[in-house]
């Protein structure tokens, strides 16, 4: 039996899919095995999995139709025969040491769940940069603690997102914990079933996964294109915490968590039809099916719940907020690749 594998959904990633192999069969931990599904991919990722597999018999190719990632990450699941589980995207890298941090940590505290923190890496702007993800130390953790210790923020302090998450597979395997068939957030149930069924979570402050936004073929991106997905994965948060007869243990965390994912869904869209529609969907559909209660959501999620709520002036602001802030980092982005060039543009402007 291997300690770990990792499990690599493929899906027309020739463009980033060696420099992923490379940082994950490069791992100082040697005893691994990798699972790479190809799902189906019609560029040259086949050809890519297929010389690497042919050099490193610890790595192994499952073909599969296009079903999606949330497809594939549950084949890789079913065919994993570790000690303990990692999943990365094809276009996404670790550190050299991470499996072997993680391992470690995992089995000297006997956690269920183990976590390093996340680093995103723009692929249009070159700019990487940390993203808070598993703060323990901000928080006044212990390096190992039981889900309880968090209370109502055990899904927001912690976010309920794949990258840098390390599981026993025993563990998953007897919770019954898979991943959902939707075309994007499919990992989200995965992740929070598993931090609340979890006996103890283990948390490594330092940033060993690197994240790939903006490349265009991410399996993530676009939540604002399909506002309902991050519903629906809370709606299968709720549905494994109530088979488990967990569900009111973390009720307080779940509606905390899944109100921010209303507004941060609200955030990220640009369209103010489409953020109009959505607002209505949530205050009619999305939130009485959550069973959300008022005296349990995060501040910024009160609007949805108001009945009285200035809906155009809500729209107008958060739509005039997005603009601001792109027009701002866009400036901040170009400054901080041509300084000598944006100088010159801000004096032409200032002058002329």
């Amino acid at each position: 039996m291997a300690r770990v594998s990792v499990v690599i959904p493929v899906y027309n990633a020739e463009r980033h899919l060696g420099e992923c192999l490379d940082s994950v069969l490069g791992q100082t931990l040697k005893d691994i095995e990798v699972l790479c599904v190809d799902d189906g991919s019609t560029d040259g990722s086949a050809a890519i999995l297929a010389k690497y597999a042919a050099k490193d018999p610890r790595m192994r190719v499952l073909a599969s139709e296009h079903e999606g990632a949330g497809a594939a990450r549950n084949k890789g699941l079913a065919a994993a025969g570790g000690e303990y589980l990692f999943f990365c995207d094809a276009d996404d890298w670790i550190d050299r040491d991470a499996l072997c941090s993680l391992y470690k940590m995992a089995k000297e505290s006997s956690s269920d769940v183990a976590m390093t923190g996340m680093r995103y890496f723009d692929d249009s702007t070159r700019e990487e940069y940390r993203v808070r993800t598993a703060g323990r130390r901000a928080l006044g953790l212990p390096r190992s603690f039981a889900p309880d210790l968090l209370g109502e923020k055990l899904f927001t302090a912690l976010r309920a997102q794949m990258g840098g998450r390390f599981f026993r597979l025993a563990f998953v395997r007897n919770a019954a914990i898979g991943f959902q068939d939707q075309p994007r957030v499919n990992d989200l149930a995965f992740v929070a079933t598993a931090l609340a069924l979890a006996r103890r979570i283990s948390v490594d402050d330092s940033a060993r996964y690197h994240y790939r936004k903006n490349q265009g073929g991410n399996l993530s991106s676009g939540i604002d294109k399909l506002p309902d997905m991050s519903a629906r994965a809370w709606l299968r948060v709720r549905e494994n915490l109530t088979a488990h007869g967990v569900f009111e243990r973390f009720r307080a965390a779940f509606s905390r968590a899944a109100s921010q994912s209303l507004v941060e869904v609200v955030v990220s869209m640009r369209d103010a039809a489409d953020l109009e529609g959505f607002f209505k969907k949530a205050k009619t559909e999305l939130i009485p099916a959550l069973g959300l209660e008022r005296d349990m959501v995060v501040d910024a999620a009160l609007p949805f719940f108001d009945s009285e709520s200035p809906l155009p002036i809500l729209i107008n602001s958060l739509a005039d907020v997005r603009r601001r802030y792109d027009g701002l980092r866009a400036k901040v982005f170009s400054f901080r690749r041509h300084p000598f060039l944006s100088l010159c543009r801000f004096l032409r402007r200032r002058f002329a």
